[in-house]
């Protein structure tokens, strides 16, 4: 818990966590997590997509290694424990360990992946689909809202995009990837049960829908002679609410963020930027309200004269949890004499990068009344502790598969 405050206070604002992936504050959170990494026997490196990675041998040559981790890097206004507490957690363990002059058959690592959020880019997961392998194109030229590229930015974090094909890592260099993390919903929470088995990832579709309309003098213009932007995406954003909520579609859409411009109090807006994403395990419901959400958009233009561009951004696969990780999280929470509950996760995350390389497993605590994303996220004491032993339990497990 130490580490967590201390780590919380890097890049802390009265609204909430500011440690944004390559901002001095991520700089420093990584220096901050490198030096425990030292202090807890891991030799460490950073790999050419920014990841860092802590690593102790075992007593056995040659056999693959056990990892885990998360990100420290934040949402813009976020909280202390998303993605953190996995990271910290994992070095605790492997602190743990060292204290009590355990040595485990396998290595063991330890990841802190870069830009797991991708506020900055709006490329998420980057450091784990780096390590996986399943970069795309873009994601090599992306430029921030400073014009900046994001080969520019990795060499803040010690990364070179010019060699990043290296980070990758092949099947069979991990046994396995383990990964705690806050549930960042309320199911736990409002149930009273100590741990989470995450049985999937959602999958997850991004795309910037821009309605381009045309300014005009807000106090001179008659309202039916208007070509107002903002008016027809808010009828897009309650589209994107529909699909998920009256039509059900997809389990989950959302509009959350909304450029306008100019962006004047006296001017009939010209144009409107949104963000929309489609969340689902199941990719064939987001395709399909992607292709629903584009039919509204067609509509659209025939009633009104707008031009409306509908991009995709990315797709990120529903990652289902490796069966027999899920059994040995299961049984470390049991034996431990906690009660758990299986549930899949609304939330990305690294493990389902990840889960193109080895078999993954994630291990949920309570995040009281279910709240994240916000300076309002909190995990108690107790809870962060059951999740730290639960993925020390499951990480002896796994070594000692085979004995």
């Amino acid at each position: 818990m130490k580490t967590l405050e201390t780590l919380g206070r890097i890049g802390e604002s009265p609204e909430g966590m500011q440690r944004l992936a390559f901002t001095p504050a991520d700089v420093e959170g990584r220096k901050y997590v490198t030096t425990l990494m030292t202090r807890a026997g891991l030799e460490v490196r950073v790999d050419p997509a920014g990841n860092i990675i802590g690593r102790v041998e075992g007593k056995e040559p040659g056999l693959s290694a056990i990892a885990l981790g998360s990100h420290t890097d934040t949402v813009p206004s976020g909280g202390k424990y998303d993605g953190a507490l996995g990271v910290l957690g994992a070095i605790e363990c492997v602190q743990s360990l060292r204290d009590q002059s355990i040595t485990t058959r396998r290595p063991i690592e330890v990841l802190d992946f870069t830009n797991e959020e991708g506020t900055r880019f709006r490329r998420w997961l980057y450091g784990s689909r780096a390590m996986a392998g399943v970069l795309e194109s873009d994601d090599l030229t992306a430029v921030d809202d400073e014009g900046v590229t994001i080969g520019r930015r990795l060499e803040d974090v010690g990364g070179d995009i010019s060699r990043i094909q290296e980070a990758r890592r092949q099947k069979g260099d991990l046994c396995a990837y383990l990964e705690l993390h806050i549930e960042q919903g309320p199911v736990l929470h409002q149930a009273g049960i100590p741990i989470g088995v995450v049985t999937a990832i959602t999958g997850r579709i991004a795309l910037e829908v821009s309605i381009i309309g045309f300014a005009n003098h807000a106090g001179t213009t008659p309202m039916t002679n208007r070509r107002d932007a903002l008016l027809t995406a808010s009828r897009i954003i309650q589209a994107v609410n529909s699909i998920a909520t009256h039509e059900e579609i997809c389990r989950v859409g959302t509009v959350g963020m909304a450029k306008v411009s100019p962006n004047a109090e006296n001017v009939i807006p010209g144009r409107v930027d949104l963000s929309v994403e489609f969340r689902d395990v199941e990719l064939d419901r987001l395709h399909e309200a992607v292709h629903r959400l584009n039919g509204i958009c067609q509509q659209l233009v025939l009633d009104k004269d707008f031009e409306i561009k509908v991009s995709e951004l990315g797709v990120t696969k529903s990652a289902p949890m490796s069966p027999r990780l899920r059994e040995i999280i299961e049984k470390a929470s049991l034996g431990l004499g906690l009660n758990t509950t299986s549930l899949p996760s609304g939330a990305g995350h690294d493990a389902q990068s990840m889960a193109e390389i080895t078999d993954v497993g994630m291990i949920f605590v309570p995040s009281v009344d279910g709240i994240s994303h916000s300076p309002k996220e909190y995990s108690d004491p107790e809870a962060c502790a059951n999740g730290a032993n639960v993925l020390l339990n499951s990480l002896l497990a796994i070594d000692g598969e085979g004995d």
